[in-house]
């Protein structure tokens, strides 16, 4: 059974049609998927306190496996 690692990753956008952060935002996701990460998810919130949306962004990858290896 294959095991999984998770991670997230949060950019602040800038508004609809606005390109202006598309470039680091796609930089950022060729990064992890370099790094193995698959993106399975995304969704947009407003964080109220900062009067910002942001886009989070959740990421898998198979998990290394167990080390078989005795501790000494």
């Amino acid at each position: 059974m294959t095991k999984w690692q998770y991670t997230t990753a949060q950019f602040v956008t800038r508004g609809l049609g606005n390109e202006s952060g598309a470039g680091d935002l796609e930089s950022a996701l060729n990064q992890l998927g370099a790094e193995g990460w698959e993106l399975v998810s995304s969704t947009v919130y407003h964080n109220v306190e900062a009067e910002q949306d942001v886009l989070l962004l959740c990421f898998k990858r198979p998990a290394p496996p167990a080390s078989t290896a005795q501790p000494s």
